[in-house]
């Protein structure tokens, strides 16, 4: 009879602690909602050196990309005639992340051509710092800007 109850006791003990941990708290203010592998915001863009200098080098990829006119990011410049000069970094102006294998950023970059216009891309990079890796996997124009 005492097994019993205590194996009854702890039974009701661990279904407390699975309905604790199941339910959603409501009460805490300061819980937010993250679904796992989904893509978060970036805070404090501006002030933000390390976004700042990864859109740089999205910058930087992209014209030595279109400079040796490889991978499809290259065939972006060619029907572009805007492009044949390289594009100067302005800012990052939004941000995204994305935990995958390693942190995805997806920026929105301001950057100016050579006749002084400003122009926006939407760029994707990978960043990998356990294989010391940094990969630009896009970095197309944005056709009507939204800031």
């Amino acid at each position: 009879m005492a097994a019993m109850l205590k194996v009854s006791l702890i039974l009701s003990l661990l279904g407390f602690l699975v309905i604790a941990v199941v339910t959603p708290s409501e009460a805490n203010p300061f819980r937010k909602s993250v679904v796992l592998g989904g893509k978060s915001g970036v805070p404090n863009i501006r002030t933000n050196r390390e976004i700042q200098e990864l859109g740089r080098y999205c910058v930087e990829q992209f014209n030595q990309q279109e400079q040796t006119e490889q991978g499809n990011i290259g065939s972006i410049a060619k029907t572009d005639t805007a492009m044949s000069n390289p594009l100067v970094f302005s800012r990052v102006v939004s941000a995204q992340k994305q935990v995958v294998a390693g942190t995805k950023y997806y920026l929105r970059i301001e950057v100016t051509q050579p006749n002084g216009s400003t122009r926006m891309f939407d760029s994707v990079v990978v960043i990998q710092p356990w294989l010391h890796s940094k990969q630009l996997l896009g970095f197309t124009p944005v056709v009507s800007p939204i800031y």
